[in-house]
């Protein structure tokens, strides 16, 4: 039940800005809005029974539809028959297993998904069918929950009928919005002989039986269930998404990469793309690295028909999420996962994809995003909106942006004229936020008091907040504001400089599209009512 909670809470943001639905009507079946089954192998797979319950809010002032659906059918994909991954069921079986190092031919599986298992989604969508812009973002959450909660856990309640901040920011853009759910277990990597069985039934090609297969990264569990919300678009407004954008965090990322990396992966009956772009968030372990070895050589993305099929990839790096990756892996993947971000970038550049690919580093915020005092969210709203524009209008989003030169120095003269994004709390900072345990999965807050010790994490390691290799005092802000060069020696912080400072940095992130005009304005007068007294937002760590 907490692991699933947590994912929630990754996916869609901290804030809910809604106001909350009331309990939704009774489950009523759905069968009418499946798609026809897919056969593969001589078997039948997609979606066969479907449930939904239906319930109203108003996000920021927009009345809206949630519709929650829970589903059972059969998917396809690769899994192994021993290594690490062997569970990690795929279908980009070149990309994944490989850079796994995880041994024998990948081996054609079909999984079942059951809504008692808590296969499902939940569907927004504008209540005025005119107020609809007509494109869909579909959401695919990061490694975590299992098999023991149910599609409908909670619907009865209003605790958990929201939208979520990143639904949120989508839906007063006027797009639709299907938040998937799956059993991406994480026991399906098991670094024993035997792991934990996930409780997902499913059998290999030959008919054996087994039990430690998830849907980590099986992207047409995705495609069979954006399928499902073309239906109930279609019906309940009338028409089909004219655009459909995929965003994924963390192991949802990895879908996203193996979409666009694996040739008519991403592709319809038609040869149109299934999904018109995708936002890849803080990828899980910094993969899937795009290369595919053969007979010793990285045979992918070589012709221009092969970079042509790709679609637009925005990429999101949470630069404090710098983790270790144990698994087995070959020597051109790292064990950091920021390096892999940082390889993926590299590698999409050097292979002529620059066009259709940008990624951007943002500081202090680790892989769940907003921490104390720090919401992520309005500038994820623009890195909505920025996809759109570049895939619907041709506007191209600013370059990328990065703290290492081979991204982030763009005419390659030695200095990095686009780093890595700052929010105004990092550029003109009161403290510091730092990783709470050495998994480096959430953030805590520590301000420059001027008094007391340096904080301690979770793990009672020091953080080093004046940067000197030691566990000492704090520094006040005067004195940490003249070590980053914002002050002058002798010089002392006072509220005008501070406010000059944010308006300088909201200003900045405004002017290239990070930030919105209102988010900016926020931002500002937020700091001409500062007292500039910082004080402990989450206290981590025994002293």
């Amino acid at each position: 039940m907490k692991r699933f909670g947590a994912w929630f809470i990754l996916l869609l943001g901290v804030a809910s800005p809604v106001t909350l639905a009331q309990a939704p009507a009774s489950r009523a079946a759905c069968d009418d809005q499946l798609p026809a089954l897919r056969e593969i192998k001589g078997r039948k797979m997609g979606p066969t029974s479907c449930l939904m319950a239906e319930g109203q809010l108003t996000v920021l002032g927009r009345p809206v539809v949630r519709v929650d659906i829970g589903l059972d059918g059969t998917v396809e994909g690769y899994v192994t028959r021993t290594g690490e991954y062997r569970g990690y069921m795929t279908n980009s079986p070149e990309l994944a297993f490989p850079q796994t190092a995880d041994p024998g031919p990948p081996v054609l599986a079909f999984a079942d998904y059951r809504r008692s298992q808590g296969a499902g989604m939940t569907l927004f969508y504008p209540q005025d069918p005119s107020a609809w812009n007509g494109k869909l973002w579909v959401m695919a959450h990061g490694a975590g929950p299992g098999t023991d909660r149910a599609w409908d856990a909670g619907l009865d309640g209003a605790s958990e009928r929201g939208a979520g901040a990143y639904p949120a920011e989508l839906l007063a853009r006027g797009f639709a919005v299907a938040v998937t759910r799956r059993a991406a277990n994480a026991v399906a990597l098991g670094r024993n002989a035997n792991p934990t069985p996930t409780g997902v039934r499913a059998v290999l090609e030959d008919g054996t039986a087994v039990d430690y297969v998830a849907f980590n990264d099986s992207a047409r569990y995705i495609m069979d269930f954006t399928d499902v919300a073309d239906k109930v678009l279609m019906q309940r407004l009338k028409r089909l998404p004219t655009r459909r954008y995929f965003y994924g965090h963390s192991a949802g990322a990895r879908i996203c990469r193996g979409m666009n990396y694996t040739a008519g992966l991403n592709r319809r009956a038609d040869g149109k793309p299934f999904f018109d772009g995708f936002f890849v968030d803080d990828s899980a372990a910094g993969t899937w690295l795009p290369v595919v070895m053969k007979e010793g050589k990285d045979v992918l993305f070589t012709t221009d028909a092969e970079r042509s099929a790709m679609v637009p990839q925005f990429e999101v790096a949470h630069q404090m999420y710098n983790n270790i990756w144990p698994t087995k892996r070959p020597d051109w993947v790292s064990e950091s996962y920021l390096e892999n971000k940082r390889r993926n970038a590299k590698i999409m550049q050097d292979k002529g994809t620059g066009a259709k690919f940008r990624i951007y580093e943002v500081r202090s915020i680790s892989h769940a995003g907003s921490g104390p005092g720090l919401d992520i969210a309005p500038m994820w709203g623009q890195f909505f909106a920025m996809l759109d524009a570049w895939v619907d209008k041709g506007t191209a989003p600013p370059p990328s942006h990065s703290d290492v030169p081979e991204i982030g120095d763009a005419d390659r003269d030695g200095r990095i004229e686009n780093p890595a994004l700052a929010f105004p709390q990092v550029a003109c900072p009161m403290g510091i936020y730092y990783t709470t345990t050495a998994t480096a999965t959430t953030i805590a807050f520590a301000p420059f008091t001027g008094t007391g010790l340096e904080p301690l994490n979770q793990d009672n390691v020091f953080v080093d907040m004046n940067r000197d290799g030691v566990w000492d005092r704090r520094e006040s802000m005067s004195q940490a504001w003249t070590r980053l060069g914002l002050l002058k020696p002798g010089e002392s912080l006072t509220p005008e400089k501070y406010v000059a400072c944010v308006q300088q940095s909201a200003g900045q992130l405004r002017r290239d599209g990070f930030f919105s005009d209102k988010t900016a304005s926020e931002y500002i007068e937020a700091a001409k009512k500062s007292d500039l007294q910082p004080r402990e937002i989450q206290r981590v760590g025994s002293r």
